[in-house]
């Protein structure tokens, strides 16, 4: 059962936990010649917890090549990048808005570069390999976001209910997403990293940690059952797998499972379904 995957805890002292998994869609198996997986996920707790997910084209002949580079091109970057992460995310005074957005376009750039690259190493056009991004970076302060195309965004947080039987409040996880629902051209359209994207069509911003205990980024296929289409309502089932994370019972096998389930497959597309997880503890700050 093909898929990509990867689990990490992060180092003493931090609480995050990562996981991430690509599977390949019924419709896709079902193709004669069958098609690969045309989704990729990344996802590390250390040394910054950053989570990628890219999800091909479909009319793009090499797009599975193009997000899988892609995906981990952005986490390396990620890594190369961590002094000026660490002023951006981790210190107490909260960066402007241009400095935030050149940090955004910067990622970009490297985006458009990486495939442009590959384009250049393989003799064929950067539209073969164009593929959506989604990507999220936390630090002690704050959430860096990035996305580019279709696909979901997804913020849990910790939020103070009633006092129960022992007269002390609560923690309840809160489910909502980030950016907006598509920022193609036309309706049921969607942009791709490639040459010809503009940073107009990039959607990016910085959220508070404060009380943040979860992160999940999904591919379109992936947020079928899980994120309705107008974005405002979350399937608890995300606030399950990431309570599982951060007690160290996910594991690739459960989400590959859920994804291949009846219940999961049917009434969708058949898409290719992936997910990037992040999960720390819930406490309130």
């Amino acid at each position: 059962m093909p898929a990509e995957s990867q689990l990490a805890r992060s180092a003493p002292g931090l609480t995050w936990s990562a996981l991430s998994v690509a599977t390949v869609g019924l419709a896709h198996l079902e193709r004669l010649p069958p098609l690969p997986c045309q989704d990729a996920a990344g996802a590390v707790a250390t040394p910054r917890p950053a989570l990628v997910v890219a999800d091909g084209a479909g009319s793009s002949p090499a797009s599975d090549q193009g997000a899988r580079t892609l995906v981990a091109a952005m986490l390396r970057l990620a890594d190369t990048l961590e002094a000026q992460l660490a002023w951006l995310l981790d210190a107490d005074a909260e960066p402007g808005p241009e400095a935030i957005r050149q940090f955004a376009g910067l990622l970009v750039r490297h985006a458009q570069g990486t495939l442009e690259d590959l384009a250049c190493e393989q003799r064929r056009p950067v539209r073969d390999l164009r593929c959506t991004l989604l990507l999220a970076l936390a630090g002690r302060e704050r959430l860096l976001w990035l996305k580019v195309g279709d696909g979901e965004l997804v913020l849990e947080r910790a939020v103070s209910s009633d006092a129960g039987e022992g007269g002390e409040a609560e923690l309840t996880p809160h489910l909502s997403t980030l950016g907006e629902r598509g920022r193609g051209e036309f309706a049921n359209q969607t942009c791709f990293v490639d040459e010809r994207l503009g940073f107009e069509q990039v959607q990016y911003g910085c959220e508070s940690t404060a009380a943040l205990t979860g992160v999940a980024l999904l591919s379109d296929g992936a947020a079928e059952k899980l994120v309705s289409l107008d974005g405002q309502q979350v399937a608890g089932q995300l606030s399950h797998w990431l309570d599982d994370l951060r007690q160290g019972r996910l594991r690739q096998r459960d989400l590959v499972r859920r994804f291949y389930g009846e219940s999961f497959c049917r009434g969708t597309s058949g898409d290719d379904r992936s997910i990037a997880l992040l999960a720390r503890e819930l406490q309130a700050r």
